[in-house]
């Protein structure tokens, strides 16, 4: 758990950087102000996620499949759930907000399966 906390916490600072440079430099007129929270968000529920995953994976191997297909499933429509209330919400700043929650959301979960794929070849 370490190692995928310090590989989320890179992640995030990198993310960070380069939308403080994109948004204060190169595009200040498109500056999205919830980019923080967005962040935040997707560091903690990919970090429980993958500690509930950890804790399956190191007691009961033969659940971890079924497991971490269910959570996947749950975490895509929670994350749907979350953009669907945002536009609800915010309709004017509906497409900064998408392009911010998909990089976020791609660049997390490919952070999720390489380290989930990872831990699963050490088990096996």
């Amino acid at each position: 758990m370490k190692r995928f906390i310090l590989r989320s916490v890179l992640l995030t600072l990198s993310l960070a950087f380069t939308a403080w440079i994109l948004y204060n430099q190169i595009i200040p007129q498109h500056h999205f102000k919830l980019w923080p929270f967005i962040l935040i968000f997707f560091f903690a529920t990919t970090n429980l996620v993958h500690f509930y995953l950890l804790r399956i994976a190191g007691s009961n191997m033969p659940k971890f499949t079924s497991s971490y297909m269910v959570l996947s499933t749950g975490k895509m429509l929670f994350y749907l759930l979350v953009a669907i209330v945002f536009f609800m919400a915010e309709r004017e700043l509906a497409k900064l907000f998408l392009v911010n929650y998909l990089i976020a959301y791609v660049c997390f979960t490919i952070l999720e399966v390489a380290e989930i794929s990872r831990v699963v070849k050490l088990n096996n």
